[in-house]
């Protein structure tokens, strides 16, 4: 009887092979599937670029490994957003920096939750009523301690907004530093000056607690200042700060302070009109920095002022200055700018906006200014009308490992700007724009040897006998094993 096709030694060997290459075809697949999981997991890759754009660098490591606080690390979208959605081909960048850091340090937690589907669960982390956060934010915590990035903050532009490098290792590392800090930033009041270090400028120094601060009073003529202090406050001096007159080295006061703010520090200064002309010294300092106080004029507005003498002056915002980005959240983010008072200021000159007789490197600008209305009085007689500066600030830029670090100085021509009646008034600005000042001058920690990582160095960096090696694996070991595979099975065919 002749035997059927499904019968036949053909049917049956080709049977056997076509299962046996389904087979293998489903293991590969399985495969593949379950160690891209694992790679995914558990940061499986080689990392071959020029400048290790995707690897987390000895540096780091070393800065972090002293470090045993709890950390936590939130990204407001979900991980296949983060590495494939729109924001992915940024974010992932940051996602894999905080990935590789969960996996090499047990102390810090990486979780991703929509904010979109878990809203209520980000809301502790909202840092003041005018802040938002979107799906490309960042959060580090450690304890009570927060800090908020956006997306953006960890990549380098150049002037036209392009991104072209990655500083995400930096920056990560400087939010983790800020929240586990074990020592304070110091904030310093000066003394010995007949500055104003009553019970009303307590609600100054609660302003500098809440934020994180340490606050010390310092005299600057027989104490030096500590290497963690950021900030030091002049608070309405009467007398004048000991400059070259000084007897010795030690008390220099204004030496000190140029070497502070040489170590990257910030000095605000909150002067009154009618005391102003007697800091000779101070003012001489101060207009190094390009700004400059106007003794014994004080600015009334009654139309812009919260009082019947029009010396309660409401400031007005900038938008598109260096002082305005201290507040940029308030005004970005909410309807109505709440008021902030400057009570009998004094106008604050401004001498030059870039750099002055100096190098260029300073730059001067408006925090606060009057209205067109108001009008500067000087021995009971007006002496001009029109805008005046309230507050300013002067930023010097200083380049270290291709990277910009900055001093800075404040001035506010009120001494009241600080009074408790606004600071602790929730129907007035000036605390929330002091916080602003201090977070943006006064918390960031200099890094100066963690690199940034630019992408145009991206390429493949390995040498002829690696990339001769990378051949040989793909161009013949993998057909080699397929030709082992077959190879077995024609013997076996051959001989059954």
């Amino acid at each position: 009887m002749k035997k059927g096709f499904y019968s036949t030694k053909s049917f049956r060997y080709g049977s056997a092979a076509t299962a046996f290459t389904c087979a293998f075809i489903a293991v590969v697949v399985v495969f593949n599937i379950i160690f891209t999981a694992l790679a995914n997991r558990y940061l499986w890759y080689i990392d071959m670029t020029g400048e290790s754009v995707f690897s987390l660098s000895e540096e780091a490591k070393d800065i972090l490994s002293d470090i045993d606080e709890e950390i936590n690390i939130y990204f407001t979208s979900e991980p296949d957003q983060l590495m494939n959605g729109t924001n992915g081909e940024w974010a992932k960048y940051v996602y894999n920096t905080a990935r590789q850091l969960e996996a090499e340090f047990e102390n810090i937690t990486v979780t991703c939750k929509d904010i979109v589907k878990h809203r209520a669960f980000f809301e502790p982390y909202r840092t003041t009523a005018a802040t938002n956060l979107y799906t490309t934010s960042v959060i580090v915590e450690s304890g009570t301690e927060i800090r908020v990035f956006a997306l953006e903050a960890f990549f380098v532009t150049n002037e036209d907004g392009t991104i072209w490098a990655y500083n995400g290792e930096k920056k990560m590392l400087s939010g983790i530093l800020q929240v586990t800090s074990a020592e304070l930033p110091i904030v310093y009041f000066t003394s010995e000056h007949g500055e104003d270090l009553s019970q009303n400028a307590q609600a100054f120094v609660s302003l500098f607690t809440d934020n994180g601060f340490e606050v010390r009073v310092i005299n600057l003529a027989k104490e030096e200042i500590d290497e963690d202090a950021r900030i030091i406050i002049i608070n309405n001096p009467v007398y004048d700060f000991i400059g070259a007159e000084a007897e010795d080295e030690k008390s220099n006061e204004i030496k000190k302070l140029d070497k502070f703010l040489d170590n990257f520090g910030c000095l605000y200064v909150f002067a009154d009109p009618d005391k102003a002309g007697r800091l000779n010294n101070l003012s001489e300092f101060l207009e190094e920095w390009g700004i400059a106080f106007t003794p014994n004029t004080y600015i009334r507005d009654t139309e812009n002022s919260v009082s019947t003498d029009g010396l309660s002056v409401v400031a007005k915002y900038d938008t598109e200055t260096l002082g305005s980005s201290i507040y940029k959240d308030l005004t970005s983010n909410l309807a109505t700018m709440p008021k902030t008072i400057s009570r009998y200021t004094m106008p604050i000159e401004i001498l030059w906006e870039e750099g002055g007789n100096l190098s260029g490197s300073r730059h001067v600008s408006p925090v606060l200014k009057s209205y067109e209305t108001a009008q500067a009085v000087k021995n009971n007689e007006v002496v001009g009308k029109g805008e005046y500066n309230l507050m300013t600030i002067s930023q010097e830029s200083r380049i270290i490992n291709n990277e910009y670090y900055n001093s800075y100085v404040i001035v506010s021509g009120s001494s009241n700007f600080a009074n408790s009646s606004y600071i602790f008034s929730n129907a007035y600005a000036n605390a929330d724009i002091l916080s602003a000042a201090m977070k943006a001058t006064g918390r960031d920690k200099i890094l100066a040897n963690i690199d940034f990582k630019v992408f145009d160095d991206t390429s493949l960096d390995i040498t002829t006998a690696q990339a001769n090696d990378w051949t040989v694996a793909s161009v013949l070991v993998l057909p080699a094993i397929a030709a082992v595979c077959g190879l077995v099975i024609w013997v076996r065919r051959k001989h059954s």
